[in-house]
């Protein structure tokens, strides 16, 4: 199975709710780790009415992980236990819960981050896919969670504010990784204007997802009732979905059933 990390140059271009949208959407078992060091919204905001009815916490999460495997070098799959959590309703999905201060992030530092790109590393090649929210660009950017994808998505908007914001982070990434595993998120968009965002950072579009402003926000700040099983955005994301994780998977692969969640 593949891991696929996402992050963006700029605020908002879409990552966080594409992210639940696409892990909604996901064809098969499913761990997402939210990494953005700056303080991870998908617990507080798609996940936000289980943590506060105590289904999830924030207690279990990658600052639990770093902690609990700060004496260690490469940590196995096995390392996760733990600090993976259900997503209620979401049988086939388990979360790893962000940092909630730039003061954890900066606690974890490379060496944790290293320590969980190996744990999903190795957790991707006996079945479930991992699908990582690294958040915005930053000095705190966790890098070997990055380096260590088979894909790397790069959030964008189809303005060219996102567009200019973009340019200098994908730079970046084509000296540290092959441009075969580089690619765009376009959020908010049509299949033309995608299309010229491809031109304009010189990397293919891999998912591009329209505008459904109240799809969105459920995705992003769980507002509503239940999820739009019928919105565009969501539909989009399940195409989007099925077509990345047939795209990263061998043939001959099968899914994995070990992925349990840990106590909180």
């Amino acid at each position: 199975m593949a891991v696929i990390t996402m992050l963006s140059a700029k605020a908002s271009p879409g990552v966080t709710t594409a992210v639940a949208a696409l892990a909604t959407a996901w064809p098969h078992r499913l761990l997402v780790v939210d990494a953005d060091p700056a303080g991870g919204d998908l617990l507080r905001g798609w996940g936000g009415p289980w943590l506060v009815d105590g289904h999830l916490t924030s207690e279990c999460g990658v600052v639990s992980f770093a902690a609990a495997t700060r004496h260690l070098g490469a940590v196995p799959s096995e390392g996760l236990a733990g600090h993976v959590q259900e997503i209620p309703g979401h049988d086939h999905v388990r979360l790893v819960a962000g940092v909630t201060t730039r003061a954890q992030a900066g606690a974890i530092g490379d060496d944790g981050w290293r320590r969980l790109a190996c744990a999903t590393r190795d957790l991707a090649r006996e079945g479930p896919d991992v699908l990582i929210d690294a958040g915005r660009w930053a000095p705190e950017t966790p890098w070997p969670l990055i380096t260590e994808a088979d894909l790397v998505l790069v959030g964008v908007r189809p303005n060219l504010r996102h567009i200019s914001a973009a340019l200098p982070l994908i730079t970046t990434l084509r000296e540290l990784i092959p441009i075969t595993r580089l690619g765009a998120l376009v959020s908010a968009t049509t299949s033309r204007q995608a299309d010229r965002v491809a031109r304009a950072v010189g990397v293919p579009v891999a998912v591009e997802l329209p505008d459904d402003p109240a799809a969105a926000r459920f995705f992003s700040d769980a507002e509503g009732n239940c999820p739009p099983r019928h919105s565009a955005l969501l539909r989009t994301s399940r195409k989007a979905a099925l077509r990345l994780q047939r795209s990263l998977t061998p043939p001959a692969t099968t899914v994995a059933d070990g992925l349990e969640a840990g106590a909180a």
